[in-house]
């Protein structure tokens, strides 16, 4: 399988780019045109600067998040993804969003690919009407309308040429993981090797030593769950302190896990009265390492310990409130927000 995530460069001359042409120059070092893009815009908005007051307070449970789907020509899901990296990421980013990623979704388990790419991009917004204020006319109050925003305006007609439809997005609350040091003692125990036979999961214990880190291609493994009404907090609170340990361990990295929930917006689904549904996204460093870490497996990497005992009970008591849960594998970009420098123009204003 092609690592799809690869920044070789590429012969782009040919592609169309809604009438601008995607020259990669040097060594693919930009990606997207720099100079003088939509400069001529301010003929019909005339310049419009802005200032900001002090940072909203808002809590840890006022995130909300948008897992947007895409259908893409076959072939395009990097180019779109320079469009958004060089085009429309450092825009939104200077509207204060973060963006997580940008993947694909692959086929390990076979069943071949459409005729056509799928994608998945995961945004985060500090509430909902901060995510409001990042379109239209709002962003530009929010932001100015200086070339930055011409860019992205540009980039998105870009995006919008390879783009086939969508199933919609969601809209997420919940945790976003950060990949934090975590401590988890050892067993005030000592142990004789038996023989050197792999282990069964009928040894009464378990204990684990591990090989050098094996390389592959990252996969993202995103499970959507219709869980009963109500029980999100709790299958959470169950996540974070016995299950994530247990996989972060064994060298999986949680992204996170969220609620969909339903604001006044274009969304991919509407509530219903008899479930819940949930998005959980975790990164694994290749598809092998995902089957590890999958009940009846995880034992012989992570030993069955307490730790590895809580993860089970966690994992048993979120399939007891479960009752529909689907998974897709993702390849592509994750994204940390890197520094972004914009500088300002030199121009004056004053208050009218």
């Amino acid at each position: 399988m092609e690592r799809l995530g690869t920044h070789r460069c590429r012969a782009l001359s040919t592609v169309r780019q809604a009438g601008v042409i995607l020259a990669v120059v040097g060594a693919c070092a930009a990606g997207f045109p720099v100079q003088g893009v939509g400069r001529g815009q301010d003929a019909v908005d005339p310049p419009r600067p802005t200032r900001n007051d002090l940072v909203r307070p808002l809590g840890p449970s006022d995130e909300v998040l948008m897992l947007r789907h895409q259908r893409l020509q076959k072939g395009a899901h990097e180019l779109y993804y320079r469009a958004s990296l060089f085009g429309v990421w450092p825009w939104f980013e200077r509207l204060g969003a973060r963006m997580t990623g940008q993947w694909q979704v692959v086929f390990p388990e076979g069943g071949g690919s459409p005729g056509f790419d799928e994608g998945y991009r995961l945004a985060r917004y500090a509430s909902f009407e901060h995510w409001r204020h990042t379109r239209g006319a709002l962003s530009r109050a929010l932001g100015g309308n200086g070339p930055n925003r011409d860019r992205s305006i540009q980039a998105l007609r870009t995006r919008a040429e390879y783009g086939l439809g969508s199933n919609g997005g969601y809209f997420l609350q919940g945790l976003t993981a950060t990949n934090r040091p975590r401590f988890l003692p050892a067993v005030d125990e000592e142990y004789a090797r038996v023989d050197t036979s792999q282990p069964t999961l009928d040894d009464e214990v378990i204990a684990v030593r591990n090989d050098v880190a094996r390389p592959g291609i990252e996969i993202v493994v995103l499970r959507y769950t219709r869980i009963r009404k109500g029980a999100f907090n709790d299958i959470l609170a169950r996540t974070v302190a016995q299950v994530w340990p247990f996989e972060d361990k064994m060298g999986g990295r949680p992204i996170g896990q969220w609620r969909v929930i339903y604001p006044d917006a274009p969304r991919r689904t509407e509530e219903s009265p008899d479930y819940d549904e949930m998005i959980t996204m975790s990164r694994y460093a290749s598809y092998d390492h995902y089957l590890t870490t999958r009940p009846g497996q995880a034992v012989f990497v992570g030993g069955n310990g307490p730790d590895w005992q809580a993860w089970r009970s966690a994992l048993e008591a979120e399939a007891e409130r479960t009752l529909e849960a689907t998974v897709e594998f993702l390849q592509g970009f994750t994204h940390t927000s890197p520094p972004s420098y914009q500088p300002g123009l030199p121009e004056r204003y004053r208050l009218r």
